[in-house]
């Protein structure tokens, strides 16, 4: 064979090895037994983001006008213990990761710990589910969807529809704007926030509630517990008609309402009827085990 076609071959072959680290490199960063890196190239446009976690934390954060999602899962323990499914379809990257079903194990290492850091573009319609473990989220703006089994919920500087369902741990929404549907089973929830709609119930634990100023509801809402105090400010500027009625605890309102109904007997709690400044969205509080405290900011 000549020298000539000898150095062809050689350097094709070099070429293609080149292409291919390259194309690599652009999909895992690293990839090892307690390291995982994936990251999807999306468009300019809202991307949207599935994202599923079993024993294990998750947190998403912006990365403002980037157009990729990343994608770092860090574990103490060997990722091959994980299943994980991904893929993408256009602007849409979905992700899932779960243990693998063990038929016996004894956990040596109290100390076991595996978290998912994603990041994303700023506008993001999000769907995130965590079974088991904590969950973060900041500075999104989009549809935001949260499903938490057993750990906190924290939401931070969020833009749009926010739906929320937590069973079990403390949630703490901090500084959202938009519509917000939030339903937590046990655990304390803190919230605060510019919102047009509300629909807030927590059946097992403390409620602090606070509409910031410039809010105005645009539909009927409501606040709703069943068993724990409940703290709730308003803005001055707010019109609606209030309907509060509480079951076995003391009602503190100190609201410039004009009433229309007022009912303190003790065997039946305390109901009222009145109108916030001018009136008109409906706007009903109910607390059926525990001291509500309704303010104006």
């Amino acid at each position: 064979m000549s020298s000539f076609v000898t150095r062809s071959i050689g350097f094709a072959a070099t070429a293609a090895a080149i292409v291919l680290a390259s194309s690599s490199s652009a999909v895992f960063a690293q990839s090892s037994e307690h390291d995982w890196q994936k990251v999807y190239a999306v468009g300019g446009g809202a991307a949207s983001l599935t994202v599923e976690t079993g024993d294990s934390g998750l947190e998403i954060r912006s990365c403002g006008d980037c157009k990729e999602i990343r994608v770092h899962v860090e574990s103490t323990q060997n990722l091959n213990d994980y299943s994980i499914e991904e893929h993408q379809e256009g602007d849409h990257v979905s992700f899932t990761i779960k243990e693998k079903p063990h038929t016996f194990r004894i956990q040596w290492n109290a100390s076991r710990r595996t978290k998912v850091t994603v990041e994303t573009p700023a506008k993001l319609d999000l769907d995130a589910r965590v079974v088991d473990g904590n969950l973060s989220a900041q500075d999104l703006t989009g549809k935001v969807q949260v499903h938490a089994g057993d750990g906190s919920v924290e939401l931070e500087n969020i833009k749009g529809d926010v739906h929320l369902v937590a069973s079990d741990g403390s949630v703490s929404l901090h500084n959202v704007v938009g519509t917000l549907d939030a339903r937590g089973s046990d655990g304390s929830m803190k919230i605060d926030g510019q919102f047009t709609t509300v629909q807030v119930e927590t059946s097992d634990g403390n409620l602090d509630f606070t509409l910031s100023p410039g809010s105005q509801l645009t539909s009927a809402s409501q606040i709703k517990s069943s068993d724990g105090r409940v703290s709730i400010r308003l803005p001055q500027a707010l019109s609606a008609d209030m309907d509060v009625a509480t079951g076995d605890g003391h009602l503190n309102c100190t609201l410039p309402l004009t009433m229309d109904h007022y009912d303190s007997r003790e065997s039946r709690g305390h109901h009222l009827h009145g109108h916030l400044n001018s009136g008109g969205v409906p706007f009903s509080i109910r607390a059926s085990d525990g001291n509500v405290s309704i303010t104006t900011l």
